[in-house]
């Protein structure tokens, strides 16, 4: 049950205490989209516990990129997945503009999930930013 956050691996217990079973690799990518999303819906500096937690508010009034600013806003969003979601390694993000939806943002995220100690599966999710910041992960 690695694969599962902490919380998770205690609710499932709690639910099927005669269980004791791996989790399913469906399972475990929907842990990590779960997670993911989570985490690039917290904005940065909202937190208590860490102030480097959480990602800048891309959409607020006044911001606007450039093509020169998506670099930056990419290793941005890489970086803090990377830090904070240890199932992921080699975190990759492009800008995947979408011309049927010019007020959306869309990024593909590109990793390399850990299934052991030298086990990886490569994965691939699309994070779409809203005109209002919600964050939605795929």
């Amino acid at each position: 049950m690695a694969g599962i956050r902490f919380l998770e691996r205690l609710r499932y217990h709690a639910q099927h205490p005669d269980l004791r079973l791996a989790p399913s690799a469906e399972e475990i990518l929907r842990s990590i989209i779960d997670y993911v999303s989570k985490i690039l819906n917290t904005r940065k500096g909202s937190t208590v516990i860490d102030e480097d937690f959480g990602i800048p508010d891309f959409t607020s009034a006044g911001t606007s990129f450039s093509k020169e600013d998506m670099p930056l806003v990419e290793e941005e969003i890489a970086k803090f997945v990377e830090r904070y979601e240890p199932r992921l390694k080699n975190v990759k993000v492009n800008f995947t503009p979408d011309k049927d939806s010019p007020l959306l943002m869309v990024f593909s995220l590109n990793a390399e999930l850990s299934i052991g100690t030298d086990d990886h599966v490569a994965v691939h999710f699309v994070t779409r930013v809203d005109p209002l910041g919600k964050v939605t992960v795929s």
